[in-house]
C-alpha cells in the first residue's frame, strides 16, 4: 500500500542525471545506482515535479490495471531504497493530468521497473582523501586493521 503522502528525492544523499532514454540515479549513502528507462523514468519526473504517487498509481491503474500495478511496486521499490521520501509539508499536486507518465503511456507499454546495480558500491563509497595508500594510489583502500 502506498502512503497518501507527497514525496521528494532524498537529496543530497540522492543524485539523478538524465542521459537521453535514461535517468541513472545514485544513492550516495550506500553506493547503489539504478537505471531508470520507459515509464520507469517518466515517473521518477512525475514525482520529482509534485506528483503524488498514489495519485499515479490509482490513475494507471483505471487505464493499464497490468502497468498501474507495476507502478505501485516501482514507487514502493523507490521508497524501500530510500531514493525517494515523504514531504512534511503538505503541497498541491499538480493535476494528475499532465502527468508525464500519461503522456508516455500505450497499449503496449510494460510495467515499470526498478533496475538496480551495486557493482561499482565499493568505489562509490571510497573516501579518495582518506582512504589512499600513498604507494598504491586511488582507488586502492587502506587495510582497516
Amino acid at each position: 500500500m502506498l502512503p497518501d503522502s507527497f514525496f521528494e528525492v532524498a537529496v543530497p544523499e540522492v543524485i539523478a542525471e538524465e542521459f537521453g532514454t535514461e535517468i541513472v540515479v545514485l544513492n550516495l549513502g550506500n553506493g547503489k545506482y539504478f537505471s531508470l528507462t520507459g515509464l520507469a523514468m517518466e515517473l521518477w519526473r512525475d514525482v520529482s515535479g509534485g506528483h503524488r504517487p498514489k495519485d499515479l498509481v490509482d490513475r494507471l491503474t483505471a487505464q493499464h490495471g497490468e502497468v498501474g500495478s507495476g507502478a505501485r511496486i516501482f514507487f514502493q521499490d523507490l521508497i524501500r531504497e530510500g531514493l525517494i521520501r515523504p514531504l512534511q509539508a503538505a503541497g498541491t499536486a499538480p493535476s494528475v493530468d499532465e502527468a508525464c507518465v500519461l503522456a508516455a503511456l500505450r497499449p503496449d507499454s510494460q510495467p515499470p521497473r526498478l533496475e538496480a546495480f551495486d557493482d561499482m558500491a565499493e568505489l562509490i563509497l571510497a573516501d579518495p582523501i582518506h582512504d589512499v595508500d600513498e604507494d598504491l594510489g586511488w582507488p586502492a583502500r587502506r587495510d582497516p586493521n
